[in-house]
């Protein structure tokens, strides 16, 4: 455990998911490889929709609906929609096929292996903290172990932004009525959860213990910790 600022006991904590609970690399990958096969076997003639494709489609939407961005759930259901129009599906159908090919996606892509340190941190921190998450991704966790942890998960959709903007971080600080320095946030991304959190205001900790980041850390969190169960010692 690293400290970079001084550091205050918060009133509440706030968590990414993916990354900071979990490793998320492995789920993610085998979700996105069983989709293509999904679809392409049961929707498109056998074909394997190939990475290429369904990202030049889902690049396309967000450039039509530029809105729909901070939503993955929805730009991935407009993604499989216009990929089944292309192969000549009807309108009415193909937004049902795609409807059911984005839940298929959720429910595997939520086969996350939650390590017991997690859970048994988050279980005793919980009795002494409220805990929340805010995530910019869409796995479902009422299909983990995590489901009985949280009191709410907040995720951008429509009219939101997803982190780094101060969207979710301000639904949470209203909604526990604090100020945000009296939020702790637990994140891994450098950008989206370091930077973001630091910009609105919370204290952050940034847990590195499940990935190694992309880009270097512009903003120096409160404190830095390599394992999840550091946060038992700094909080109680």
């Amino acid at each position: 455990m690293i400290f970079f600022k001084s550091f205050t006991r918060p009133r509440a904590i706030c968590f990414d998911l993916d990354d900071t609970l979990y490793d998320n690399t492995v789920p993610i990958a085998a979700a996105e490889r069983y989709i293509r096969e999904f679809a392409g076997k049961h929707y498109l003639g056998g074909r394997t929709l190939s990475p290429e494709e369904y990202a030049e489609t889902k690049a396309a939407v967000i450039r039509e609906c530029p809105e729909l961005a901070a939503d993955v759930s929805m730009v991935r259901y407009f993604a499989y929609r216009q990929i089944l129009l292309d192969f000549g599906y009807p309108r009415e159908e193909a937004g049902v096929l795609a409807h059911g090919i984005t839940e298929e996606f959720i429910r595997v892509r939520s086969r996350i292996e939650i390590p017991d340190d997690a859970l048994e941190t988050l279980l005793v921190l919980r009795k002494h903290y409220p805990l929340a998450a805010l995530s910019n991704g869409n796995a479902d966790m009422k299909r983990t172990r995590l489901a009985p942890v949280f009191e709410h998960i907040w995720r951008p959709v429509s009219g939101f932004s997803p982190k780094p903007a101060g969207d979710l971080f301000w639904m949470a600080a209203g909604y526990y009525g604090i100020s945000p320095s009296e939020l702790l946030f637990v994140g891994d991304d450098p950008l989206n959860d370091i930077s973001g959190a630091l910009r609105f205001g919370c204290q952050v900790c940034w847990q590195t213990q499940y990935r190694k980041p992309e880009r270097e850390i512009m903003s120096l969190p409160h404190v830095m910790i390599s394992h999840i169960r550091e946060l038992i010692d700094l909080l109680l």
